[in-house]
């Protein structure tokens, strides 16, 4: 279905004269991404208003997204267990984070944070196949997933030892890296098994 929603809308792009024809594959390819991750938003966000966690959600997709960017991770097969697989995280994340006692959020934000961090550091970026990376991509997604990982968990540490009243915030922060760790553990156990 994105698929042919991307071809349709490049059809459209080309039709205009807004893009040209050697580029089709590349706007296909862009286009469903960019549905795909409309979808997985729109999605979480219906959940979050419905369970009353919308500020929570958006956080936690913010979190999730910017390390996700530039890590790389695992690839559903198909569009529908992509969304699956994101809610399913978001849904376990939001559950942690609304029922996890408040005296226990330091203790598993910077547990969560320290496992997922080194897990970042070690196994990111992960080259998807349907997108390799060109000359020097690698190199600037590995800095890009670090800085961006040990902002997070530098957050995760200043609230836990300065913000104790945020603490939310960083168990999400936390459970959001953690998302990203098991997208990467995924997709180099698929990797493996190929």
């Amino acid at each position: 279905m994105l698929q042919r929603l991307s071809e349709q809308f490049t059809d459209f792009l080309l039709m205009k004269e807004i893009i040209e024809n050697e580029n089709r594959e590349i706007y296909e390819y862009g286009l469903v991404a960019l549905f795909s991750t409309a979808i997985n938003i729109i999605v979480v966000l219906t959940i979050g208003i419905i369970a009353g966690l919308i500020l929570e959600s958006m956080f936690f997709i913010l979190m999730f997204g910017v390390i996700r960017i530039y890590s790389g991770g695992y690839h559903a097969e198909s569009h529908i267990s992509c969304v699956l697989i994101f809610v399913g995280f978001y849904c376990a994340s939001m559950a942690v984070a609304k029922f996890l006692p408040v005296e226990m959020g330091n203790v598993f934000s910077l547990s969560a944070g320290i496992i997922s961090f080194a897990i970042i550091l070690y196994l990111a970026p992960v080259e998807h196949k349907n997108k390799p990376f060109i000359e020097g991509e690698q190199r600037k997604f590995q800095i890009l997933s670090r800085a961006i990982a040990s902002v997070e968990f530098m957050g995760i540490c200043l609230i836990t030892v300065f913000f104790y009243e945020a603490m939310k915030a960083a168990v999400i922060i936390s459970l959001a890296m953690l998302c990203v760790a098991f997208t990467l553990i995924l997709a180099k156990a698929t990797e493996i098994r190929r």
